[in-house]
């Protein structure tokens, strides 16, 4: 294991759901949470987000207050973050507004996805395709490389399938859960875990070590247990 900090970034109505059942659809955005989400991004190196949030979303998140970019300089950070997309399939179309924001870009795919994308060739002018493997993500090569890289910090903004891929593979150190005040329902909305889930007696255990209240928002922080 690295020594690189991996802490989640998430936010989820009261009834467990990511987003609504189009995550499309446009929802208002809560200044207190926002401010929230800007400040745990700007301690990040490099911020992880899955392929089908960067397609619902568009864009990255990027660091606008002033203070928070100074705090970076005084650490030595970039301006922003690094972002990398996790794409095992490169699923990623050209005309993302994400690849043409002005900070630093990754792509973690794969062999079998560099193959089958036509505009791989394209892609590679506009972000860093990092191959991590045949037709799987090696989890393991992408914290050795990321160590390699200087990278410390690392915050995930989901979605729910990268989420999980991480839990699986024991990387995830600690968890910022938003609790919007919404119900969404849906049985097809997503939500914070995907992937196959865990068995009880295998399931990743926390610890609480902070909650905040604003109005009817909680944030919670989590410690993963060994």
């Amino acid at each position: 294991m690295s020594a690189i900090q991996t802490t989640v970034v998430l936010a989820m109505t009261a009834d467990g759901k990511i987003s609504a059942v189009d995550p499309k659809a446009p929802r208002d955005s809560d200044p207190v949470d926002q401010a929230h989400l800007e400040y745990q991004t700007s301690l990040a190196d490099l911020v992880l987000v899955g392929a089908g949030t960067i397609r619902a979303e568009g864009e990255t998140y990027t660091i606008r207050n002033p203070e928070l970019l100074a705090a970076r300089k005084i650490r030595g950070q970039s301006p922003q973050p690094i972002t990398c997309v996790v794409s095992g399939s490169l699923d990623l179309s050209l005309d993302l507004p994400f690849l043409s924001q002005d900070i630093e870009r990754w792509i973690f795919t794969t062999r079998t996805g560099l193959k089958r994308n036509s505009d791989a060739t394209s892609l590679q002018k506009l972000a860093e395709l990092i191959d991590l493997g045949e037709t799987d993500l090696d989890w393991d090569r992408a914290y050795s490389l990321m160590a390699e890289r200087g990278i410390h910090k690392v915050i995930v903004l989901g979605g729910g399938a990268l989420t999980a891929a991480l839990l699986k593979a024991g990387r995830i150190d600690d968890w910022w859960l938003t609790i919007w005040p919404i119900i969404y329902g849906g049985k097809h909305a997503p939500s914070p875990v995907e992937g196959e889930g865990f068995l009880p007696q295998a399931a990743p255990h926390l610890q609480l070590v902070e909650t905040r209240q604003v109005g009817s928002q909680l944030f919670l922080n989590y410690r993963i247990l060994s």
